[in-house]
């Protein structure tokens, strides 16, 4: 017989035996639930090909397998003689034989599925593999990390048995909860199952949350993490995955709703996978939300995938408990509650846990007759059904430095069961554990030498605050301890932690409830463990400040000039080797510990004023190149409201808050390229800047980086942030003012108004489904409504998803949602009001107004109120405005009356329509019409804010009433206040692109405004109104970059400045109102009242005389030459000559005698420009006329723009480097660029004046 057909016999007759077992046993299902699965997997066995089966993992198992096969043919035989009894003790040895196979079995069939695993890796194409690693992802969350322990064989069996059932049927409910109380053994069953689950083939993903580690307790990344897994194991998956990833790499930031659509369920559908995924410990996943994110998009798509199932643990939080009671989930969920088992059962597995355990122990130290059965009774009553106590109890009474019975004594000397009388259950254990843990630390720090107990306080309390755990490596030099008196406190405490042989792994806390029990002083009473979590967090920020301090250094990674930091392919490499462990924790979580410690020490604004003034960018480099530049903006943020609460450092706090507006304003360049910090976000700082001041000349000095030679900003703008898309309908604030939504026709998108980080983008159910706005939100900010063409949609942010929908197919010119937040009011177009009702999720039509009239709706208490005013006011001077409360019906609240100082009937003609703006808070009424800006109060008094019939003045009253804002025409701003009784002008400001104001922000600082493919946050506090100035009208650069000349709108001055010299700048007096300017050579051209004239410029900014035509009134240094409907300057001279087009005719000139050398036909056209065919004239050269576009849209010398600079704002060299970064106000002109040689010079929409670069 062959080796094979050997084999094959043995499975044959082990499946015989225990398939004979199992029918004997069916009267017990827990054994019986065992049995099916060895059957099971042996008929694995039979089917598996030989050729698949590695033949050492084979005869390994087979050694294992015939004394099982003995035992198992003699029960069989036992249990079928004749006169046989049936005893309780036959049916645990049934048990327990099927247990030991189960695990032989269990660990042949992981090594089979590892191998399996490990090969169709390996199979993986390079450009798929290339793409899976590029997915953002929590590295170790999958259950074969972290040495998680499995259940003890034989414990649990009850609820193992129940899961199991559940995995194997896919007509059971396709979730499955294991509710739990903290130290019940939620995650080690979750393990277990997973280590099953893996072994049978069923396991599709993991994801394993901690609150120890920052990665594993944020929900962005479970999703992404699961569909990573899934395409490692299943190639169909990974194929639309990959393609996904491809044509959207942004899909793994968009929103939960978003993952679970595209990276989960929709590759899970289409492929038709069968699978298990398991989600440990979901309670440690940070979500401040009412219902957890997660089990939000589970609900909404788990019947989409039918042939999946979801194994979740996580203790009974009211998020936790509410999202499992969601109407989509609750009917799809099997629970099993864990601390509702029945006592005894846990009680017999916590027994059978210490017993092994402790018995194992007992051999390796030799310690016989130990513990006897009576300890056992007493440590198993002592844990109270928490297996957490057991397993401290183990780890404990395993210290290699302490006798076990030693250990052991000290434990049982602890209070008894009577210390628990009058106590609730939950209360009663945590007695229990805090018994324990203090027994553990007084026998570990028996010494009572005050210096260790301070380290031990330092280094227990490090590692139970950190943000993310540590080595003890790192954590040395975190505290400035010696390594080895790091290691021999931890080893003193090491029952307590979850340490590695290997240094370099981080250090745990064992279990959550021991942080809990060291920092909470009601429970650790003893003042030499206790840690106050406020003082240890001061500790630890002073320390983070110090490895920061000592640590960083300008360019520490020695990345190449003008590299973004995808292009550096060492880039993890360099981080490695320059960046430790511990410097990388300071730089992103220093923040964290120092709001958590309120307090003010002297050693930390020391510190933090050596980061701020000294270390500042090479911060920001570190956080760069770590893909964190966010927590930049956060740290700064909790550091401003540190200062003003805690320390009140006014100089600091100005130092603070000009580094968190450079972060700000920089953020898109820095976030991508660590080197940008230096080449474009300090060029472009402001000139006042606290940042610059620090930091230009010593980081940037005399280097050749590209230099703003004129423009550069004086001060920080008012913008918060910029956005740009191709078109924005409307856009508002979230209640808590942190973040905007703005609407495209497609998708609405919500970002943090900190730094313009796209946070998560909403979408349509339907494809083709087209918004159309307004955009509402729900008080709690926790709901986001918008009109489709077809219906109003409502988004749950939390999720992403549309979590319900308001249909009737009309257009909505209006929204507001109720201050209550179970009712909107909305008006269509056309005048008609509408009430949905959400609690009976019915609509109803009050009623309807004029579609002449002006409507607004407000929220009021729990109720809306619209106020009615005639869009166009009848031939009269006056009118009534109306203002009406309605729910189911309408009723007048107040009303006021208007008259007007223009002529009514003159201004209809002009069909401009009335602008209107109404606070209910304060029964306020703004209205403008025809250049008239009043406002009325509860008392009907009028304030007449501006008048200028030369302006359409568009109000906007803050909500309590007590700003106005008005957009007076392109460019200006006005805001007003009310103080003391009266309106007064707060701010004036000036920008080009600001033409309509959406809404003050909740917080009454800052403004949102929109214009076109820009939506900006103007912030209003502490920043001085821009002063009034005239908008750019005219700009020239000479050929050869030497000078510069700019002309504004309305005025007759031209501003000559010498970019070589940096002479002050010349201003000549034109006496023409400029029409267009050029320079051509040394020559400066300017077209004004059907007149050319000329000046002759010289080094220094000299002007000197070219011609002279004195019957137009020009003085002796300038020549003029009139000529009727003049049309265009020319950009280019040859020789003395000038070419000038006029209308339908080209001239050119001689600049020494002003005589016409050469008339001819030209088209009538801005857009062209002389070119030089080198044909020859009277002894000059010919000026032939051509395109524009060949000369202007290009830089010299190989200069090049990005495919749309527009959009992503980098100016790329001839070698393709990333050279300077454009601001989005200068993005806004680049089309009003001229380049000479290495100089640009464009608009600059903010400042008004041009801007000039030199690369």
């Amino acid at each position: 017989m062959s080796q094979q057909q050997s084999i094959y016999r043995k499975i044959t007759h082990l499946t015989s035996s225990f398939d004979k077992l199992l029918k004997l046993q069916e009267k017990c299902p827990a054994v019986a639930v065992k049995l099916e699965s060895i059957v099971a997997q042996l008929g694995r066995l039979e089917d598996a090909p030989w050729k698949a089966l590695q033949h050492e993992q084979w005869a390994k198992l087979f050694d294992h397998l015939g004394p099982i096969k003995e035992k198992a043919k003699g029960l069989y035989e036992r249990i079928t003689a004749d006169g046989y009894t049936s005893e309780e003790g036959d049916i645990v040895a049934v048990s327990k034989l099927a247990d030991d196979l189960r695990d032989i079995l269990l660990e042949y069939w992981m090594a089979q599925q590892q191998a399996i695993h490990d090969q169709n890796c390996r199979l993986i194409v390079t450009a798929d593999l290339l793409v899976l690693n590029n997915c953002r992802r929590a590295k170790g969350a999958e259950y074969c990390h972290d040495d998680r322990r499995r259940c003890l064989k034989g414990t649990r069996d009850t609820v193992l048995s129940e899961i199991e059932l559940w995995t194997k049927d896919f007509d059971k409910s396709p979730v499955f909860w294991l509710n739990g109380l903290a130290g019940t053994g939620k995650s080690t069953i979750a393990q277990t199952i997973a280590e099953r689950l893996f072994a049978g083939d069923l396991l599709g993903a993991s994801f394993f949350c901690s609150r120890d580690f920052e990665d594993r307790s944020n929900l962005r990344f479970i999703l992404p993490t699961l569909a990573f897994q899934l395409a490692h194991k299943y190639p169909d998956f990974r194929s639309h995955f990959v393609s996904l990833l491809q044509m959207n790499p942004d899909v793994i930031d968009e929103s939960p709703y978003s993952q679970m659509q595209k990276l989960i369920a929709e590759p899970l559908r289409i492929t038709g996978v069968s699978t298990v995924i398991v989600i440990d410990a979901l309670d440690e996943c940070k979500d401040h939300e009412p219902s957890s994110a997660i089990l939000s998009v589970l609900g909404r798509f788990v019947e989409q995938i039918p042939r999946v199932k979801f194994f979740i643990t996580g203790r009974p939080e009211p998020r936790i408990e509410t999202g499992f009671r969601l109407p989509l989930l609750v009917d799809s969920t099997e629970v099993f509650v864990l601390h509702n088992v029945h006592a005894s059962l846990i009680d017999s597995d916590i027994r059978l846990f210490l017993k092994h355990e402790l018995s194992e122990l007992s051999q390796r130290r030799q310690l016989e007759g130990w513990p006897s059965d009576e300890h056992i009774d007493i440590l198993c009553r002592r844990a109270g059904g928490l297996f957490v106590y057991a397993v401290a109890t183990v780890k404990f009474l395993d210290s290699k430095a302490h006798l076990p019975r030693g250990r052991l004594g000290d434990i049982l000397k602890l209070p008894g069961s009577t210390a628990f009388e009058g106590k609730t259950k939950f209360d009663q254990k945590k007695t229990t554990l805090n018994s324990l843990y203090m027994s553990i630390l007084q026998a570990a720090l028996d010494d009572e030498d005050p210096d260790t107990d301070s380290k031990a306080r330092t280094i227990i309390g490090i590692i139970v605050l950190l943000v993310n755990p540590l080595p003890p490596t790192a954590i040395a030099e975190l505290i400035g301890l010696d390594f080895e008196e790091i290691i021999l406190i931890l080893t003193l405490v090491q029952s307590l932690l979850v340490m590695s042989e290997d240094s370099s792994q981080p250090v745990k806390p064992f279990h959550k409830s021991f942080p809990d029990f060291i920092t909470d002083s009601s429970r650790c009473t003893n003042s030499r463990f206790y840690i106050s979590p406020e003082h240890l967090h001061c500790e630890i920020v002073t320390n983070c400040l110090r490895v920061m301090n000592d640590g960083l250094e300008q360019n520490l990674l020695s990345l190449p000039e003008y590299a973004l930091n995808s292009e550096v392919k060492d880039l993890q490499s360099r981080i490695d080797k320059r960046v430790s462990r511990a410097l990388q924790y300071a730089c992103r979580s220093w923040h964290n510990h120092l709001t958590a410690s309120r307090r003010d020490f002297t050693d930390v604004t020391t510190y933090l004023r050596t980061l701020l003034e000294e270390n500042f960018l090479a911060w920001l480099e570190v956080l760069s190149v770590l893909g964190d530049l966010g927590g930049a903006v956060v740290g700064l943020d909790q550091l401003m409201s540190w200062l003003e609460e805690v320390s009140q450092d006014g100089s600091l706090l100005d130092t603070a808050r000009d580094c968190f507006n450079f972060v700000t304003k920089f953020f898109e360049p820095i976030n991508v390229s660590a080197t940008h910090i230096y080449h474009s976000a300090l060029e472009l700082c402001p000139t006042s800047s606290i940042v610059r001041g620090l930091y230009y000349k010593r980081c940037r000095g005399d280097t050749c980086l590209p230099r703003v030679v004129v423009g550069a900003p004086d001060s920080w703008d008012q913008a918060v942030s910029f956005y740009n898309k191709d078109q924005y309908f409307s856009c508002i604030w979230s209640p808590c003012g942190r973040f905007i939504a703005a609407q495209t026709p497609i998708t609405v998108e919500i970002r943090d108004q900190l730094t313009a980080e796209l946070l998560t983008t909403l979408q349509p159910p339907e494809i083709g489904r087209e918004l159309t706005g307004p955009l509402a939100y729900s008080p709690d900010g926790r709901s986001l409504a918008c009109a489709s063409d077809t219906s109003i949609l409502i988004w749950d942010i939390q999720t992403g998803g549309v979590a319900g929908e308001i249909c009737g197919g009309f257009k909505t010119v209006s929204m507001v949602w109720s201050l209550d937040g179970t009712t909107v009011g909305l008006i269509q177009d056309g005048g008609v009001v509408h009430r949905h009702d959400f609690t009976s999720d019915t609509t109803s039509s009050p009623g309807r107004f004029s579609d002449r009239e002006a409507l607004r709706l407000v929220a009021h208490e729990k109720s809306f109120q619209i106020l009615v005013a005639p869009l166009f006011p009848h031939d009269s001077d006056s009118a009534t405005v109306e203002v009406f409360e309605f729910g189911h019906t309408f009723t007048t609240v107040c009303s006021f009356h208007l008259w007007f100082d223009v002529d009514i009937a003159e201004a209809n003609k002009d069909r401009r329509p009335m602008e209107v703006s109404y606070s209910p808070a304060t029964l306020r009424f703004a209205f403008s019409f025809c250049g008239e800006l009043r406002i009325f109060d509860d008392r009907n008094s009028c304030y007449m804010v501006e008048s200028s019939s030369n302006s359409d003045l568009s109000p906007l009253l803050s909500p309590d009433g007590s700003l106005l804002a008005a957009v007076k025409d392109r460019g200006e701003t006005l805001i007003w206040k009310y103080a003391s009784g009266n309106w007064i002008q707060w701010k004036n400001i000036r920008s080009r692109d600001l033409h309509q104001i959406t809404q003050f922000s909740p917080s009454k600082l800052s403004i949102l405004c929109m214009h076109g493919a820009t939506v900006r946050a103007l912030r209003l506090d502490d920043i001085p109104s821009t002063p009034k100035i005239s908008r750019l009208q005219r700009i020239g650069l000479s050929r050869s970059g030497s000078y510069i000349a700019t002309a504004y709108e309305s005025e007759a001055t031209v501003t000559i400045i010498d970019l070589n010299s940096r002479a002050p700048p010349q201003l000549i007096d034109t006496c023409v109102k400029i029409e267009g300017l050029a320079l051509t050579g040394n020559i400066l051209l300017v077209l004004g009242s059907g007149k050319v004239v000329g000046w002759l410029l010289k080094e220094g900014g000299v002007v000197d005389k070219v011609f002279s035509d004195r019957k137009a009134g020009h003085g002796d240094s300038v020549w003029a030459i009139s000529l009727p409907h003049l049309k265009v300057v020319p950009t280019f001279t040859v020789e003395g000559c000038v070419g000038i087009i006029a209308l339908g005719t080209r001239f050119i000139y001689d600049t020494n005698t002003g005589d016409t050398l050469q008339p001819d036909q030209a088209p009538e056209s801005r857009g062209y420009f002389w070119h030089s065919l080198g044909r020859t004239l009277c002894g000059r050269q010919y000026l032939a006329l051509h395109d524009l576009s060949q000369c202007n849209a290009r830089p010299e010398g190989g200069w090049q723009t990005t495919k749309d600079t527009v959009r992503d704002g980098w100016v790329k060299d001839p070698e393709g480097k990333h050279r300077l970064w454009l601001p989005v106000e200068w993005r806004a002109s680049w089309d009003h660029r001229d380049w000479r040689r290495d100089i640009v010079t464009q608009f600059s929409i903010i400042a008004g004046g041009p801007v000039v670069v030199k690369f």
